[in-house]
Order: structure tokens, then sequence, then C-alpha cells
């Protein structure tokens, strides 16, 4: 028995970009990736959704005309009901494999104004993809890794080098990715010694800037950790992370600083804004042209993966908020353990389900979180061994040679992982709210409630330009199915009725002021929520910010 990992391309848009020797030096990648894959373990099965041949072979039609996300995700979903993996790997930027693109839930002319969000989301997700039905993308599934090239590159290297570490990697222990490189803005202190004390480091590795910062002896001391945990600013084109205090971003990370320092088998993540952007260093549009994007740093020089955003990020100044959650879950689930890809989703699908138990639901912002962040990686890499059972401890095994020799058992636990986890997103899809534009008494209260956002902003409510009528007013229904499941499992009538009364149906009101300023060429964004219940009264409220 083996696992499968899917592995989609599209060849026509490889051809585009490369010579006859660049692809054959790829096709050469390939083959050594999927002999190492199955000393591991696993069946890789590498395909060009546009290879008619090879689509035959597999029992599924081939791509015709131009590869639109939509058009590869009904390929991949056919091929999925055929070969069941438990990866999917995304062969190629988006000029190869497309990115889904879909209305970002928290746009604003005054605030948050990525009007589009670029997303995997929807690959991951095993329903059929409506763009007007956020919940047909909204709740992963599936686990799914992007293997990124550069985007319009001619040189291979770019999507080479990192094929070397998908081939060669091997799990470590834990203590290897001790003391690591984790670094926040000032702003955001009170919120980056949770995330740091949440992935199990010590709250004295937190780095702060300003002070800290490409020049400053620690940050270079710390550079080449093998964890990396990033939560400052970042901008669209622009191959730097910035720090803040006050009014001044100074630079915290740059791409040309990070090149030589990345170790082999890193494993690294951002809060950041634009953090997982892969784009040319050519564009004539990128604000140092000729230096590399800091994602294709990462990997490029030898990182097993990086899990960014792919625009406008939302986090916590004080508390743990959206990109927070995802990024600190997902390494958390790493170095735990977990597979790349599993420990991705289990963060999206985590973040969603403690939620839940607070009694809540996704906010505007929380949903632009679950669907702008991706992970570049294959997603099958383990970076830490899970530890021996006692028996093979005794026996001398090693926790290495358990993720290197999986057992039939193990294999097995793999897939009923992926089966819980699905089950898991059809009872989340199932309780997302209802959204619509609220009217009359409600649509009223906006100006009276705008005096708690003021209060939770302070004097940032007249600087970012805030204003009572630049207000989004929601209307939340959330339908849970409690009622319908007793009664499928044959329950009385009375317990029917009981479950009905208990759990029955929640509505509320979300109200949203937003507010942006330039400081420092620098986009600067809050976005708040009040939120309240049919009478009114508010219920709970929260500040986060841009990244």
């Amino acid at each position: 028995m083996q696992s499968v990992k899917l592995s989609v391309t599209v060849r026509r848009n490889l051809e585009r970009k490369y010579d006859g020797a660049a692809l054959k030096q790829i096709d050469a990648a390939v083959k050594r990736w999927v002999a190492a894959d199955a000393a591991r373990g696993i069946k890789t099965v590498h395909v060009a959704l546009d290879d008619a041949v090879a689509m035959k072979k597999l029992g599924v039609a081939a791509l015709k005309g131009a590869a639109t996300a939509e058009k590869m995700k009904t390929a991949i979903d056919r091929l999925w009901t055929r070969l069941a993996p438990e990866y999917l790997v995304l062969f190629g930027s988006q000029d190869v494999v497309p990115y889904f693109i879909v209305d970002n839930p928290s746009f604003s002319p005054d605030g948050d104004d990525d009007k589009i969000v670029p997303t995997d989301n929807p690959y991951a997700c095993s329903g059929a993809f409506r763009k007007l039905q956020r919940s047909s993308y909204l709740v992963p599934d599936r686990v799914v890794g992007r293997i990124p090239d550069m985007p319009s590159a001619t040189d291979p290297s770019w999507l080479l080098d990192y094929m070397e570490t998908a081939t060669n990697w091997s799990s470590q222990t834990r203590n290897a990715f001790a003391d690591g490189y984790v670094i926040c803005c000032d702003a955001w202190k009170g919120a980056a010694l949770k995330c740091v004390e949440y992935i199990g480091e010590a709250p004295s590795q937190l780095l702060v800037s300003p002070p800290a910062g490409d020049a400053s002896a620690d940050a270079r001391t710390r550079l080449g950790s093998k964890l990396h945990m990033i939560k400052c600013h970042g901008a669209q084109l622009d191959p730097k992370f910035y720090g803040q205090k006050g009014n001044s971003y100074p630079d915290a990370l740059f791409s040309g600083t990070l090149k030589p320092e990345v170790k082999a088998q890193m494993l690294a993540a951002a809060m950041c804004c634009y953090g997982a952007q892969v784009y040319s260093p050519n564009d004539p549009a990128a604000s140092l042209p000729g230096e590399w994007p800091i994602a294709s740093t990462y990997l490029r020089q030898g990182a097993l993966g990086f899990a960014g955003s792919t625009m406008i990020a939302w986090v916590g100044a004080d508390q743990m908020m959206c990109a927070d959650w995802i990024v600190a879950s997902y390494l958390k689930g790493a170095l735990g353990g977990a597979s790349l890809g599993r420990a991705f989703l289990e963060s999206k699908q985590d973040y969603i389900c403690w939620l839940n138990q607070q009694g809540q639901v996704p906010d505007l912002a929380d949903e632009k979180t679950l669907v702008e962040y991706v992970l570049l990686a294959d997603p099958s890499i383990h970076p830490v061994a899970a530890a021996p059972g006692p028996a093979l401890a005794a026996a001398g095994g090693t926790a290495a040679a358990v993720a290197a020799r999986p057992s039939p058992l193990a294999l097995q636990e793999r897939h009923q992982r992926r089966v819980v986890r699905a089950q898991m997103a059809a009872q989340m899809r199932g309780i997302l709210p209802t959204r619509s534009a609220a009217k009359g008494e409600a649509l009223g209260r906006a100006a009276r409630l705008f005096e708690t956002a003021k209060q939770l902003l302070a004097a940032d409510a007249e600087g970012l330009g805030m204003r009572a009528e630049a207000v989004r007013v929601e209307k939340l229904e959330t339908r849970f199915p409690g009622a319908q499941a007793a009664a499928t499992r044959g329950a009385p009538a009375r317990a029917v009725a009981a479950a009905s009364g208990r759990i029955g149906n929640r509505q509320s009101f979300e109200y949203y002021w937003s507010g942006r300023r330039m400081f420092d060429a620098h986009k600067r964004i809050r976005l708040v929520k009040v939120e309240t219940d049919a009478q009114g009264n508010v219920l709970r409220t929260s500040v986060v910010h841009s990244s």
C-alpha cells in the first residue's frame, strides 16, 4: 500500500517559457523526485493536464483551449475520483497553473482596497467551484501545495533548485528548529509574544523591529536558524519586510540579506502583507528591480516551504487574530510531526473550528485570510519526524526511519485523517452564515455604534478618516443542522423539537468601519467590527490591522 500524491501542471505553459534544454532538465528533476517519493512510500503521479495521451491513460479528458483555473479544477476533481490521492501539488507559478481569482470579502474603498484575491483554496475544496458562493471555496478539505517557478522566467533554476529540496529532504528532530528567527513590529509585540509561545518557542527569542533589522547583530545572528516566523509589514512587488514604531517603518528583512543566510531544510512562514507574492525581479513595477521576492529567496536557497499571503493580510496587535492563527498553527503542526500540507490544511480548519467553539463564525477579515493564504511547498514534506513508538524505540528504531519507511498502518492512518478532515469541512460549510445587506432599523443603529468603534481605535478613528456614514452593515443568519441531523438518526419527535429549541437559527448583525492612510510610503489600514444581536445589543468588538 502506498500514499498517492497527484502533481499537475500545464505543459504548453511550460513550453511557452522554457527552451528544449530547460524542459529536459525539469523532466529529469521530476523523475528524481518521483523516485525519491517511492522510497518514502508515496506514489507520485505527475501529469500535464493538457497531455492527451497521459490523461487518457488515467481515464480523464485532457484540457482543451486556455488552461483556466476552473478547467484545471474540473480535471483535478475527476483525477481525484480515480486516484484518491492524499496530496495535491500545483506544479508551476501562476503563469503555468493559474490562481483562482475571487472577490475580496473585506474590500472597502476607504480601507482594504484589494478588490480581488488570488487563491489556491478552491483547488483544496472537493466541491464544485462557484464564484458567487463562498462556501464552495472557503473551507478546504484537501492537502495542497504549490511548487512555483518564476513568472515570465526563462531560467528553470527557480524550479530546479527547489526540486532538489523536495527530492532530498529528510525529517529532523524538533530540536533542529529550536531558537528560531522570530521577528515582529514594535506595534504588535503583544500578539507576537502569544504567537511565539503558541509554537513552543521562548518569549526571549522574539526580535522587535525597530530596533531589530537587517543591520542589527541579533537579527544577523538568528537569520541562520532553521525556523523563521515573521510578523511585520510587506508591500506589493517589494523584496523587503518592514518593522513599525509610530509612523516609522524601518527595514526589517531584505531578500538580499536573507539570500546567503537561508539554510537547507529551513521552515518559514509570514503574517506580512503580500508575503507569498511571487513576481519576476524584472517586473517594471518592482520596487527594487532585479531583487528576488522574499518567498522565492527562501525556496530557491533550500527552505522546505513558505506559507504566506497573496494580498493585504490582517493581524492582531495585542491578541492573535486572523493571519496570526493561520501561521502559528501551521508552524506548530509542522513542528509537531505533520506534513507541511497537512499542517496548512489543519491550520485553516482548526481556526474555523475554534471560532465555532466560541459560538462565532468567520467574519470578513477571517474569510479573506482563509482564501489568501497559500502554501508554497511540496505538501508531503515532513520537517519533523514523529516520535517512534515504544516498541520501535526499544528496538533501536529512530523517528527518521519511521518517516522514511512508513508502515501500512501509518499509511492507513494518513488516509483516515484525510477522510475525517473532509467530513469536518462539510460540517463547517453547513454552518457558514448567509450574509445580506442590513436594512431598516439595523442600519439606523450605525451612528450610535460608531461611538463604540471610535473608543476601540482611540485617536486612530479620526486619523484614519473613519466616519459613521462610511459603514458596512451585514445581516448574518446561520442555520444549524441539529434538528435535521437528529431526525435523520431516527430520533423521536420530542428529541427533534428539543434539539431545534436548543440550537435553532442564529441571527446577528456585523457593523464594519475601515480607514486607510499612508505613512512613510506604507499603507496603514484598520478594520473595526462591532457585532450585535437582533435587538442591537453589542455582543463583541474587534480591531484588525493590515500587515
